[in-house]
């Protein structure tokens, strides 16, 4: 026998010996693959009813968050924790409180960069790329925006358990820094649970939301310190 015919041999042999082992991955790679689906427009128009709906009740939130960004060049991951506050009128505040103590926040109109007892207005070529990010959670906790975006196109795929929208930027500001931001609503109560934002560089960071409050009390003045 061949060297050849060997060979030939010797991988039918593994493969009966390991017919379910093969059958196992090919099923993994096909269940990894499908599991999100595109949406067809009923579909897409039902999602987008659902979270206005869900919204409109909503007039305040916070939240903890947690944020892991993976740095594709070293192959690490930096953690932060923190806490968003949001009140329907356009006021969101992003605020870290570890590792380093440091926020954002927005009363509608200024941008605001907290660092220690300094509060600084984030001047215009930094407020965009803030204030676009921050339409995103906007648009995930009030529901505007997620379609007709002048600053987004939108796709919107289904899973088991929760909805998923693509938004690819249009504006060359925030295009150059992202590929793409995604977010993930669940099914069962149509609200935001995470958001991944997908860096030109291949870097990602995840936010996950947890311990939601929803229409308790916040003061203004937390949107303008």
């Amino acid at each position: 026998m061949t060297s050849t015919n060997k060979l030939i041999v010797g991988n039918k042999l593994r493969m009966k010996k390991y017919p379910f082992f093969i059958i196992g991955l090919l099923l993994c790679s096909v269940m990894g693959s499908a599991q999100y689906r595109n949406t067809t427009d009923e579909q897409k128009k039902e999602i987008v009813n659902k979270i206005l709906q869900t919204s409109g009740n909503v007039n305040t939130m916070q939240c903890d968050f947690t944020q892991v960004k993976e740095l594709s060049f070293v192959g690490d991951k930096v953690t932060s924790e923190g806490k968003m506050f949001y009140k329907k009128t356009n006021k969101i505040r992003w605020e870290y409180v570890k590792p380093y103590r440091y926020a954002f926040s927005t009363d509608g109109k200024n941008v605001r960069m907290t660092s220690g007892d300094k509060t600084t207005i984030m001047p215009d070529n930094q407020r965009k790329l803030f204030v676009a990010v921050c339409n995103i959670m906007l648009s995930s906790v009030g529901g505007t925006g997620l379609v007709d975006s002048p600053d987004f196109d939108t796709a919107f795929f289904m899973g088991s358990d929760d909805y998923k929208v693509i938004f690819t930027p249009k504006k060359k500001e925030v295009k150059n820094l992202f590929s793409s931001i995604q977010l993930y609503a669940g099914k069962a109560d149509n609200r935001i649970r995470s958001v991944e934002l997908v860096e030109k560089s291949g870097d990602k960071t995840t936010i996950t939301l947890k311990n939601i409050q929803l229409n308790t009390s916040i003061n203004d003045a937390i949107f303008s310190q």
